[in-house]
């Protein structure tokens, strides 16, 4: 093969072309980066350490997650943990909504919780007299309602502070002579302890109910004027406290 005058031929390192096509690469992803639009204030404030965002049609859903290595691939792979809801400018969050799962239970809570709050000093007496002042009192209560009966205690929040009772059994003589009494002072309490507002308060109290839903135990919605009688009178509605567990 004849070499031609006045030229020559140019060898170009087959190493270095593939770095030259690696950094091609490498810049254009960082242009795509900074090029990125940011995320909005609206958003920004829900993306914490280990929240994640994605774009969709309405806003932005969020998830939880976490990224980890899988076998065949060279880079972390995403894993959703929990899908949070989307985000939007108008509405903010918009929690998920899970299924509801079977065994949904609804019980009368609020007038329980002002009888329970200001009355259950008054089983202290029957039971140094030796009586079962937990039944004594819960059919005090049940009675205001007009359901002092074991359908009307199974329906009661009274059915969770005081499990398992048999509201169905007779009496004894002395509990059925001091039954009465148990009735008059659980009404004078309630009197004298709501004053002027004890016919709304109680007729209030009777929308508020404990529901078990999802594992969980929830309140249905308090009305306002309910909420502000309860702190006037020192009666708290929410869901657990000192005196049991749910």
């Amino acid at each position: 093969m004849k070499k031609l005058r006045g030229s020559s031929f140019l060898r170009v390192d087959p190493l270095f072309l593939l770095l030259f096509f690696l950094q091609g690469i490498k810049l254009h992803l960082i242009q795509e980066i900074h090029t990125m639009p940011p995320l909005p204030d609206w958003v920004l404030k829900y993306k914490t350490k280990g929240i994640y965002t994605k774009k969709t049609k309405h806003g932005y859903a969020l998830y939880r997650g976490h990224s980890e290595r899988v076998p065949g691939k060279s880079y972390p792979v995403f894993r959703c943990d929990e899908y949070l809801g989307i985000v939007t400018e108008q509405e903010g969050l918009v929690p998920s909504r899970p299924p509801v799962k079977p065994a949904i239970r609804v019980l009368r809570y609020g007038f329980c919780q002002i009888v329970e709050t200001s009355c259950r000093v008054l089983t202290r007496h029957p039971k140094r007299l030796g009586l079962d002042a937990d039944v004594l009192f819960v059919k005090a209560a049940l009675g205001m309602e007009g359901k002092e009966n074991q359908i009307g205690y199974e329906g009661s929040w009274f059915s969770i502070l005081f499990p398992g009772m048999d509201l169905g059994r007779v009496l004894t003589e002395a509990e059925g002579r001091y039954l009465p009494v148990m009735r008059r002072q659980v009404e004078s309490k309630l009197r004298d302890r709501l004053g002027p507002d004890f016919a709304e308060m109680l007729a209030l109290s009777s929308s508020l109910y404990a529901v078990h839903v999802n594992g969980g135990w929830h309140l249905s919605d308090i009305s306002g004027r309910l909420k502000h009688l309860g702190t006037k009178h020192s009666i708290p509605f929410e869901l657990g406290g000192s005196h049991h567990e749910v």
